[in-house]
């Protein structure tokens, strides 16, 4: 099933060209939902059929690759959705989603290179986005480059300054980086508001918290 949607997909995005206009709306609606439903199901592949014939029958391009990208990535398809999700970009250069798509994906397929750089796309458009920053952080701690992953942690900071994940992540790039004032106060904050958080009461005894 998986291979049949593969081959109609490129035929339908050509034969619809995106254009909803000279459709039937509701006609599309059902097809949409329909496909909705099949994914609560858990039925990705069932989802995606609806998807082609959303788009065999004039459905948007657009939503239709955004849509196929998710749908790819829930089934482990990892370069198929990355294609669908770089088509949702060429065609909306300024989705957020579509930008993400590609940034999730990389990361799915452990390629840090394709990820820092989705990674500063997305921040191009969205410059305070959560998932770009942190993601983009989390890269820079793995290369053991803790500056940036502390500043990269900040910036998630200033927009989300009581998300427990950001504030550990941002603790440890300081511990790492030396910096155990900034470490600390972090390490304390994360503690006042998440106690049982996974390594933080280790964190603020290296930071020189008592």
């Amino acid at each position: 099933m998986n291979r049949l949607i593969a081959l109609l997909l490129p035929i339908a995005f050509m034969a619809a060209g995106g254009s909803a206009a000279t459709s039937n709306p509701a006609a599309l609606g059902k097809l949409w939902t329909a496909s909705v439903q099949a994914e609560k199901s858990l039925d990705y592949a069932g989802a995606l059929t609806h998807v082609t014939s959303y788009l065999q029958q004039g459905g948007d391009l657009f939503m239709a690759s955004l849509r196929t990208g998710w749908l790819q990535y829930m089934l482990g398809d990892y370069k198929k959705a990355a294609h669908a999700y770089s088509k949702a970009v060429e065609l909306q250069p300024s989705s957020v989603n579509a930008l993400l798509g590609v940034l999730n994906t990389a990361r799915a397929q452990l390629d840090p290179v394709k990820a820092e750089r989705a990674a500063a796309a997305v921040l191009r458009v969205d410059a305070t986005n959560y998932t770009a920053l942190t993601a983009l952080a989390g890269m820079y701690y793995a290369a053991k480059d803790y500056r940036k992953a502390a500043s990269g942690y900040r910036r998630a900071l200033v927009t989300y300054p009581d998300d427990p994940d950001a504030l550990s992540g941002s603790a440890w790039s300081s511990l790492s980086n030396g910096d155990k004032a900034a470490a600390l106060a972090d390490f304390t904050r994360l503690l006042s508001i998440s106690p049982e958080y996974a390594q933080a009461q280790a964190g603020y005894e290296k930071a020189g918290g008592r």
